[in-house]
């Protein structure tokens, strides 16, 4: 009867405790599992409906959001890499039961490991454009043309350094395109066209020093406007790409319409109009609209490393784009009606993030040019920039932001430790939140974030921004490979395999030679003029070895020692060294990596 009482007592108070706590049917991925896929979401599914409670889950370590659909809680986490073990923790009462919130979850704790990166299969570049006939054609749209439709995996076009006077036309049926230039200073694609307009309206008018008359001006102006520019196709941008997954890398976008006229109307040097398109290296230079983001709220983009150019709303539309240490740059015409320029005028629709720009830098051509970060376009406008490095001759207007331009009231207008030339903070008290336009039933006022907190900035990630529901990894992409260290072998420069090398490109004096799938070349003349990088499998070229024979391999190194230096203007164009005025310096290192400092040189 004791024995009987005892037992009754302990089942009591085992459903009791039940009743008080959820019960974790499953985590996945499941605890202590490997090879988990990068692309794999990290859930926990319940017994029963749930809610949110109080606190965060923990994400090795780091705080995480998490949302509650029925019985299922998702965590939204981070890109995963691959080969990376990951552990989950959540602590009691982040989840309670729907239906009776004195019912909260346990500690739960899982861990899972992703699998190692694949290594792709050795091949050569899909083809070759050069204007000297050597390559499989010497036209970019003719390999774009050839190129096969509906691939799912990438298209490797490799464009030889030259000026391609030609529009770029890519459409929907022919995705992951990776179109890789082989140096962006000398491999340039450009055509003059632009928008159709009326010179004498809405615009600054003819160039009197051109043109005696507004008709000539006009007469001038419509033999570069889409429908009349040879293979436009009516499309008023120099180079279309209507088609996802494309990626394209050391290679100069110009519209010239934008370079030689200085003027409106629009002249758009690159459009992207689907999701998935990434940039690395590139350079795109117009006056009005130079770079058009996708139109979906739905669509990314990611620009790393870029250059881009313009003075009116030059990167404007929809899309979550996520612009990486790129070097924005405002040019003027300096007319008596050019009173200041704006780089961005986004019309976001339903965007979680919208443009964000992280570390990046902002010059002008002359000094005391006049910026705005922007003006709202259409529907509800979202744009950050963070930690934007200033020049020593841009003029950031204290207000940061028009106040009246398209139909719109923006949601977020902000800017977070911006800085100075000389490295102090840009005084930001000033900083526009009210904004107007002209509706239908009489003006339309509203108002504006300006400022974000140090917490809101830490979420304004890479891994917050980009990847999505998809896990997509432009990223990766971008990465560049280490170079290989090259050994004197008789007659053959010889190195060693470089993880997740498709292929080498052979270089002399560090001209372009060819491509190889060997881990050997027969070379002639003097070893230390040949050079070899690696390719990864999106065609990304990664970083010049030194000369055969002059680089030893030293692992126990402390430090790196620099192998190479190259000089930039502001403009993104090579100079020599002891350059006046400020310049930037690339030190090439002899682990592969490339250090990027700028410098004032008053001598």
């Amino acid at each position: 009867m004791k024995i009987r009482l005892l037992l009754s007592l302990f089942f009591i108070q085992t459903l009791c405790a039940s009743a008080a706590n959820l019960t974790v049917r499953q985590c996945l991925p499941l605890d202590g599992s490997k090879d988990v896929d990068i692309n794999a979401a990290v859930k926990i599914i319940f017994t029963e409906n749930i809610a949110l409670g109080e606190g965060q889950c923990l994400f090795n370590g780091a705080p995480i959001a998490s949302s509650v659909t029925a019985v299922i809680a998702s965590l939204e986490i981070p890109a995963l890499d691959y080969g990376t073990t990951y552990t989950v923790y959540v602590p009691e009462g982040v989840f309670v039961s729907k239906n009776d919130k004195s019912k909260t979850n346990e500690v739960i704790t899982f861990s899972f490991t992703t699998k190692a990166r694949p290594m792709p299969e050795p091949r050569l570049f899909d083809a070759v454009v050069s204007l000297d006939g050597t390559g499989d054609y010497n036209s970019v749209q003719a390999a774009v043309n050839a190129a096969p439709s509906n691939r799912t995996k990438p298209w490797l076009i490799f464009v030889r350094n030259g000026v391609y006077n030609e529009l770029i036309r890519i459409p929907e049926d022919k995705p992951y395109l990776h179109l890789i230039g082989e140096d962006r200073d000398s491999t340039i694609i450009q055509y003059k066209i632009c928008c159709d307009f009326s010179p004498t309206g809405g615009y600054t008018g003819h160039d009197t020093e051109r043109f005696a008359t507004a008709e000539e001006w006009g007469q001038y102006a419509l033999s570069f406007n889409a429908g009349h520019a040879k293979n436009s196709k009516g499309i008023d941008v120099m180079a279309h790409i209507d088609a996802k997954n494309f990626y394209s890398e050391s290679i100069t976008y110009n519209n010239l319409w934008g370079v030689d006229e200085r003027n409106y109307p629009q002249a758009l040097a690159v459009q992207c109009t689907k999701d998935r398109t990434a940039f690395y290296n590139c350079r795109a230079r117009s006056y009005q609209d130079t770079w058009r983001t996708p139109s979906a709220a739905s669509d990314r983009q990611y620009v790393k490393n870029c250059f881009i150019e313009g003075n009116v709303d030059f990167i404007y539309c929809n899309g979550d784009v996520f612009f990486d240490s790129c070097h924005i740059n405002i040019v003027k015409n300096h007319l008596p009606t050019e009173e200041a320029g704006w780089i961005v005028a986004p019309s976001h629709d339903g965007v979680k993030w919208g443009y964000v720009f992280n570390d990046c830098y902002l010059s002008a051509e002359e000094a005391n040019d006049s910026i705005y970060f922007g003006r709202a376009w259409i529907a509800q406008p979202k744009t950050v920039f963070l930690n934007l490095q200033l020049d020593d001759k841009i003029y950031l207007r204290p207000e940061g932001w028009d106040s009246h331009f398209g139909n719109a009231i923006p949601v977020v207008f902000a800017d977070w430790h911006t800085r100075n030339a000389d490295g102090t903070f840009n005084d930001n008290s000033k900083r526009n939140n009210y904004y107007w336009y002209e509706g239908g039933q009489g003006i339309i006022e509203g108002y504006a974030r300006q400022y974000i907190s140090d917490e809101e900035a830490s979420r304004y990630t890479f891994d917050n921004i980009i990847p999505g529901t998809d896990s997509w990894r432009p990223d990766i992409m971008t990465q560049r490979l280490p170079a290989p260290v090259l050994k004197v072998d008789g007659a053959l420069i010889t190195w060693e395999a470089v993880p997740y090398a498709i292929c080498y490109e052979v270089r002399r004096n560090n001209r372009f030679v060819g491509f190889t799938l060997e881990t050997s070349y027969e070379f002639s003349g003097a070893a230390s003029e040949w050079q070899v990088l690696a390719v990864n499998e999106f065609g990304a070229r990664g970083n010049l070895s030194a000369g055969a024979g002059t680089q030893v391999a030293s692992p126990k190194a402390e430090k790196p020692v620099v192998v190479g230096r190259d000089y930039f203007d502001l403009s993104g164009r090579r100079v020599n060294a002891g350059y006046k005025g400020v310049y930037i310096e690339h030190r090439i290192l002899s682990d592969g990596s490339v250090e990027t400092r700028r410098f004032l040189n008053k001598n």
